[in-house]
C-alpha cells in the first residue's frame, strides 16, 4: 500500500504525484466510479478474510435497527434534579442538547430542570464554560468532545462539591474516572467508526483510490483517522491512500476549492472519507459546479440531515455512519437516573474483536451505514430506532 499524508497548507494540487496502486497497474487508465459501485472480488492473499469480514460488516450495518440494549433500567426517578449541559461549537453538539433538553422536559412532573451554555472549542471558552457550570450548582454536568486538560482544574472543582460529569467523545473509555463518571461514546467507539469507514470505502472504490480528510483539533477525530488507516491497510494493500488534515477554519471555507482540485489532480481518485460529517458543508456543491460530483462517492460518521440531503440527491456522498444525537441526549440522562441511585452505570454488552478494542458500543447507541435506500427524512435527524422516547419513558416507568 502506498500512503501519503497531506498537512493544511500544503497545495492540495501535489495529489497529482500520488503513484497508482502497487499491484503494477496503470490506474490513470481506470474511469471514475460512479454513485453505483459494487464490491469488488476478493482474490487470493493473506488478507482475504479481513476483507471479507469487512464486506459482511458494511451488509449487517447497511440493515435499519429496531431495539436498543441499554442494561438494567434504573430502580427509580429521584426528584428535582438540574442537568447542566455544555454546548460545544459543531452543529450535532446542539443536537445531542435539545435530546437533553427533551428527555429533562419528559422528567419535568420529577422536578426537573436544564440550563446550558455554550463555548468555542478552545482552551478558554471551554474553561470558562465549566467555571459556569460550577457556578450554577447542578447536580450533574453534560459535556462532549474536548481533553479533560482543558478544564481539570474546574473538573477537580466539581469533583470536590460532589458533582458527577457525564461525558461523550472524548478519548477514553466508558468509565474513565478521575472526576468523569461515563463516557457514552469512548475512544473505541470513534477508531471503531474509521474502521467502518475503511470498510465502506473499500466496498465501493473500483479504483482503489482513496482519501482520507481528517479533522485532529477534536482527539476523537484522530482515533477515526488511525481507525481508518489501521483497517484500509489490513483488508486493502493495494490499495492507494492518502490522508489531508485540516482545521476549523477551512470547514465551508477553503475544504471544498482543495476537494475541487484533489479530485481534478487525480480523475483516479473515486473515494473521499471524512472523518466528521459537519466537514462536508457546502463540498457537494462546489464539487457539482466544478462538474465533479460523480467523479468520488463520499462517506462520513455523526452528520446530520445536511448529509442527509446530500445522500438523498445523489451529490458526492452515498453513505453515512450514523449517530442517534437526539437518542444520545436520552441515554445521558438515563444514565444520570442510574448514577443518582445508587452510583452504577448501566451498560451494553460491548462489541468485541476489532483490533483487540472493548469499549465499542458498551454506550448502548445503536449503528448503521445510511444510505439512499434508507434516508427516510433527510431534513430530520435520525432517530437510531424509531419512537426510541416510549421506550425510555417505559424504561422509566413514566408510561
Amino acid at each position: 500500500m502506498k500512503i501519503s499524508r497531506m498537512f493544511a497548507g500544503v497545495a492540495v494540487a501535489a495529489l497529482a504525484t500520488m503513484t497508482a496502486c502497487s499491484n503494477g497497474s496503470d490506474s490513470s487508465s481506470e474511469e471514475p466510479a460512479t454513485q453505483e459501485t459494487t464490491a469488488p472480488a476478493i482474490e487470493e492473499g493473506p488478507e482475504v478474510a479481513a476483507a471479507q469480514a469487512a464486506l459482511a460488516r458494511v451488509e449487517a450495518l447497511s440493515q435499519p435497527v429496531s431495539e436498543l440494549d441499554l442494561g438494567p433500567a434504573p430502580a427509580s426517578i429521584p426528584e428535582n434534579k438540574t442537568v447542566f449541559y455544555i454546548t460545544c461549537s459543531v452543529p450535532v453538539c446542539a443536537e445531542i442538547g435539545s435530546g437533553v433538553a427533551e428527555a429533562v422536559k419528559a422528567l419535568e412532573s420529577k422536578g426537573w430542570t436544564i440550563k446550558t451554555t455554550s463555548h468555542q472549542d478552545t482552551p478558554d471558552t471551554v474553561a470558562a464554560a465549566f467555571d459556569a457550570a460550577i457556578a450554577a450548582k447542578p447536580d450533574v454536568v453534560m459535556t462532549s468532545g474536548n481533553p479533560r486538560e482543558w478544564f481539570k482544574p474546574q473538573l477537580d472543582t466539581l469533583v470536590e462539591m460532589g458533582i458527577p460529569v457525564i461525558s461523550w467523545s472524548i478519548p477514553e473509555p466508558f468509565e474513565p474516572g478521575n472526576g468523569i463518571a461515563v463516557n457514552i461514546l469512548t475512544g473505541d467507539d470513534y477508531f471503531y467508526y474509521g474502521v467502518i469507514m475503511a470498510d465502506y470505502a473499500y466496498a465501493k472504490s473500483a479504483n482503489k483510490n482513496i482519501l482520507f480528510v481528517g479533522l485532529p483539533i477534536f482527539p476523537v477525530l484522530a482515533l477515526v483517522q488511525e481507525g481508518f488507516k489501521t483497517e484500509i491497510e489490513t483488508i486493502c494493500p493495494e490499495c492507494t491512500v492518502q490522508f489531508s488534515e485540516i482545521g476549523l477554519a477551512d470547514l465551508g471555507t477553503n475544504l471544498p476549492g482543495q476537494m475541487v482540485s484533489a479530485l481534478q489532480a487525480d480523475p483516479t481518485l473515486d473515494f473521499i472519507a471524512y472523518a466528521f460529517g459537519g466537514m462536508m458543508f457546502g463540498v457537494p456543491e462546489a464539487l457539482d459546479a466544478a462538474g465533479l460530483v460523480d467523479q468520488a462517492q463520499a462517506v462520513s460518521q455523526a452528520g446530520s440531515p445536511m448529509n442527509f440531503q446530500f445522500i438523498a440527491d445523489g451529490k458526492h456522498q452515498t453513505g453515512e455512519f450514523a449517530l442517534a444525537s437526539g437518542l444520545l441526549g436520552w441515554r445521558a440522562v438515563d444514565i444520570a437516573i442510574t448514577l443518582f441511585n445508587d452510583g452504577s452505570i448501566s451498560k451494553s454488552p460491548a462489541l468485541e474483536g476489532i483490533f483487540g478494542k472493548t469499549d465499542i458500543a458498551i454506550g448502548g447507541l445503536p449503528r448503521q451505514i445510511l444510505t439512499k435506500a434508507t434516508v427516510k427524512n433527510p431534513t430530520s435527524l435520525w432517530s437510531g430506532v424509531d419512537g426510541f422516547q416510549d421506550i425510555f419513558l417505559k424504561r422509566w416507568k413514566l408510561k
